[in-house]
């Protein structure tokens, strides 16, 4: 190229560019630069020439002080002749041109093409230079694509046996995206090409695997040919792009992971003639991906699948099983009371149970079905079988006595048993995986409110309750909101001197036009935990609130008994202020403990934590607070609590009075539990008195105390009348 100077420019003519000049350049990807030869520095650099070395202007301004400094951004392989030339351009009038490699501050490399003249005063002393920069990139990677092609077509010529064979070094220019393995196939005579260390890779020597037809189909895992050769036929008709991800087969038989990207080579009659490009090791990668796969589907506790997996797969499972198999649907397994060994032991004994439990079932199961924590105490299984549903409903009852089995942790031994609700594919007509769990759901729900430890199956009736109780809790939750829950006091007497004695404060509930609802249509309130809860809080803070209200006008009401039941007992045994809670509110109300009286039915003792029951009652007994035994005679075992727990009063049922005076038989149970209940030093409240005739056999029989329509109607604590 010719370099001589075809105009020197006096210093005071030189101009900055402007504006324009500077969107000209980055239109052309043309970079600006003036550097000061006295003062050894950049003085001007262009918005593009910052970009083109990977920082901005003023980054650019701040290190371009010498030379050397901008050796930093040079190719190493160039600096030798980047020097070379910038020194000539410092001792020359001529114009400087060379091409060398930038390496970029973020790691990226570009060719580039400078051309730079200096400034001479009249004396021929060098002032300043200046020049541009060319981003070339683009022109070099053809240049040595076209170069590369160039030879391959006089290997083809020459039909030497390294036709095929091209350098990695060339083909790093040539495929994008080049990296550890080249391969290439003819599609004319299917010559294939593998790099020689990517056999040595795979434990092959050349002469194991040499380059020819059939290479790729023994190495190519036989699960993927199918996969490659897709997107073969994709890139080959509409060119889209070869990425796939396959695996590569060891000599060992041991399976490796790569990225195999490529294009096509076209002829000029648009027909494919050979396919290329690398393929990288992506086996770390692989790993890290199904170990993320596997953490995303599978329970961390228990290694059973997840619910997002049950969620994704049972439909799947359950589509193709159930035209092949006479049963199949979707079982739910809620452990009973799993809390108490949380509760008792700690959760590391908890989670101990629950890998043990998941072991037995996933053992049980086998390949019936598979097994999956739904979370917490929950499982499920999704399950298809030849049994008949009669045969399918035994083999779960089988699966509850595995789960019973007692559980060994640390010298102690855990019983836990289970509710499990069973829902057959058939009865949910076509729907869902959702469908199949809600409804599987209200069968665990049946199996819970049986007792537990039992297997229910769905059926349309299940539904139709489940749907009414919904009715049922939501008007309550409405209901409690509007304040439509109310508090009536029936008053108690004491039978041998039929004075007042107390009064037992009994839950109504009114509909919006101020009717009363009967007792009997909200009575599954009660057994919702969190209902209960709400409500027995509303009743003791009222009962206690109208004792204070007497108490201060002066009324001797005796006490207030109200009613705690099963749920409340249920979440208050783990509450341990609770007593103390309620000692404070009668404290600050300005009652006595003596003022209230909690009865209980015998419901609450029927747990496995009766001990914890127990321990509420004797607490509420120590601080003076009075408890009774509600329905005594109707429970499954009422001289069992009767004998085993403290109580203060026992409630005599209204069935045995309703009838004693009509039933032999009552009458002989109403006189022995008077009798029994004298000789363990009880009191005895007769229920449900309505006629002076009832009044007078309980009266002859030593019966304390009574109440019932005879001796007082339940009223609102304002339309309570007091003897004066």
């Amino acid at each position: 190229m010719d370099n001589k100077v075809s105009k020197i420019y006096p210093v005071q003519t030189l101009r900055r560019p402007g504006e324009l000049f500077e969107e000209v350049e980055a239109l052309a990807g043309i970079g600006y630069w003036e550097w000061d030869e006295i003062g050894d520095n950049c003085t001007y650099c262009s918005e593009q020439l910052a970009r083109m070395h990977g920082v901005t202007v003023e980054e650019f301004m701040r290190r371009a002080t010498s030379m050397d400094a901008d050796l930093e951004w040079v190719h190493p392989d160039d600096r030798e002749h980047y020097r070379t030339q910038t020194l000539r351009l410092r001792q020359t009038k001529s114009i400087v041109e060379l091409e060398y490699r930038i390496i970029q501050t973020g790691g990226g490399e570009i060719f580039v093409r400078e051309r730079g003249v200096a400034v001479v005063d009249a004396d021929g002393t060098h002032l300043r230079s200046y020049g541009f920069i060319l981003d070339i990139t683009c022109l070099k990677t053809a240049e040595l694509a076209l170069r590369d092609l160039h030879k391959h077509q006089e290997e083809i010529l020459d039909q030497r046996t390294r036709a095929l064979k091209l350098s990695e070094e060339r083909y790093a220019f040539a495929i994008s995206g080049a990296s550890q393995g080249v391969w290439e196939w003819d599609l004319n005579d299917e010559h294939n090409y593998l790099s020689e260390h990517w056999k040595l890779r795979l434990g092959y020597t050349e002469d194991d695997l040499p380059n020819a037809p059939g290479l790729f189909i023994k190495i190519v895992h036989p699960e993927d040919r199918s996969n490659v050769e897709l997107a073969f036929q994709a890139h080959l008709k509409d060119r889209a792009p070869f990425d796939v991800s396959l695996r590569l087969l060891h000599k060992s038989g041991e399976e490796i992971w790569v990225r195999a990207l490529g294009h096509a080579v076209w002829n000029d009659a648009s027909r494919a003639t050979k396919m290329g490009g690398t393929i990288s090791d992506i086996t770390e990668y692989r790993k890290l991906l199904d170990r993320a796969q596997y953490y995303a589907e599978r329970d961390q506790l228990t290694g059973l699948y997840n619910r997002h997996y049950f969620m994704r797969i049972a439909d799947d499972l359950l589509y193709k099983s159930s035209s092949n198999c006479q049963s199949s649907g979707v079982a739910i397994i809620d452990l009973d009371d799993f809390k108490e060994i949380n509760d008792c032991h700690g959760h590391p004994a908890g989670d101990s149970a629950l890998i043990v439990l998941a072991e037995r079932l996933v053992e049980y199961i086998g390949d019936t079905g598979i097994v999956i924590r739904l979370g917490g105490d929950e499982f499920a299984v999704v399950f298809s079988t030849h049994l008949s549903w009669a045969e399918t409903i035994e083999y779960f009852r089988s699966l509850l006595e595995e789960v019973s089995k007692p559980i060994p942790w640390e010298g102690f031994m855990f019983e836990c048993s289970a509710s499990l609700g069973l829902v057959k594919k058939a009865q949910a007509n076509g729907s869902d995986v959702n469908t199949l769990l809600q409804q599987a759901d209200l069968a665990v729900y049946d199996a819970k409110a049986a007792g537990g430890n039992a297997v229910r199956c769905y059926s349309e009736a299940l539904l139709s309750t489940a749907v009414n109780r919904t009715k049922i809790l939501s008007s309550a939750r409405r209901a409690l909101t509007e304040e439509r829950f109310l508090l009536c006091f029936q008053p108690k007497a004491d039978l041998q001197s039929q004075k007042l004695a107390g009064f037992e404060a009994l839950l109504r509930l009114s509909n919006e036009d101020g009717t009363l609802v009967p007792p009997s249509d909200y009575a599954e309130v009660f057994e919702d935990s969190v209902l209960a809860c709400r409500i027995g809080e509303m009743v003791r803070l009222r009962a206690i609130e109208q004792a204070s209200s007497w108490l201060k006008a002066g009324h001797d009401f005796g006490h207030i008994a109200f009613n705690m039941s099963p749920p409340e007992f249920q979440a208050y045994q783990r509450d341990a202020q609770f007593v103390d809670r309620l000692i404070e509110a009668i404290s600050n109300a300005g009652l006595k403990p003596s003022h209230i009286q909690v009865e209980v039915t015998e419901d609450v003792l029927l747990t496995r934590k009766r001990e914890n029951v127990s321990s509420i009652l004797r607490r509420l007994r120590e601080n003076g607070i009075a408890v009774a035994l509600d329905d005594f005679g109707t429970g499954h075992a009422s001289l069992l609590h009767l004998k085993e727990t403290e109580f203060d009063l026992v409630k005599l049922d209204v069935s045995f009075v309703r009838s004693m005076l009509t039933s032999d038989v009552d009458m002989a149970i109403v006189e022995t539990i008077t009798k029994l209940a004298a000789k363990l030093g009880k009191q005895i409240v007769a229920e449900g008195i309505e006629t002076q005739e009832q009044l007078a056999a309980l009266q002859g029989l030593g019966v304390a105390f009574g109440q019932g329509y005879l001796i007082g109607h339940p009223v609102p604590g304002n339309a309570v009348h007091f003897p004066s």
